[in-house]
């Protein structure tokens, strides 16, 4: 049994990395071309749950997309707080305003 279960990578995960500070914040990279941000300490109440805006595929935990050609990895930066390294076809280096 795992701590999650998202139905939302349309590939094979390639690396996943818990935030340095933060218990409930990882970074996902995915065979799908995409870099992820997801705050599993997310809820949602029932009255949440009945309005879902007309978006029902995107889980309320998940932060953050970033879109990388051939993402592989996914680091937080060990010197800089909330930056993440992303590693694919090139290399990217972000921070969410929210991390």
């Amino acid at each position: 049994m795992g701590i999650a279960s998202f139905n939302f990578h349309k590939e094979q995960i390639t690396s996943v990395e818990w935030h340095p500070t933060d218990d409930s914040i990882v970074a996902v990279a995915a065979g799908d071309d995409t870099l992820t941000l997801w705050d599993l300490a997310v809820e949602l109440d029932d009255e949440e749950s009945k309005d879902t805006g007309g978006v029902n595929d995107v889980p309320p935990q998940l932060l953050f997309v970033h879109y990388m050609a051939k993402v592989k990895e996914a680091h937080w930066h060990p010197q800089i707080p909330g930056a993440l390294v992303g590693t694919g076809e090139n290399f990217n280096v972000f921070k969410t305003i929210s991390v």
